[in-house]
């Protein structure tokens, strides 16, 4: 999928995704002023939704830990 790129009430959207190496699908949003877009780089957009990607990715492969902690109710 394409990067879509949207102005709403002058915010501008990046709606991107990334397909894992095991084929999960990640899609997400980046939310920017004008102000903000208008000083970054494409490279500094691939850049933000790579982290973006790479901390989604850690988090669905690390494995459950387990707790030992006792919660009252």
């Amino acid at each position: 999928m394409e990067d879509i790129i949207n102005t709403i009430d002058n915010k501008v959207q990046i709606i991107f995704e990334r397909t894992s190496v095991t084929n999960m699908t990640f899609r997400d949003a980046l939310w920017f002023t004008q102000e903000e877009y208008n000083a970054l780089t494409p490279e500094n957009i691939l850049t933000l939704q790579q982290e973006r990607f790479d901390n989604w990715e850690a988090l669905v492969n690390s494995p459950p830990t387990e707790s030992n902690d006792v919660i009252e109710v």
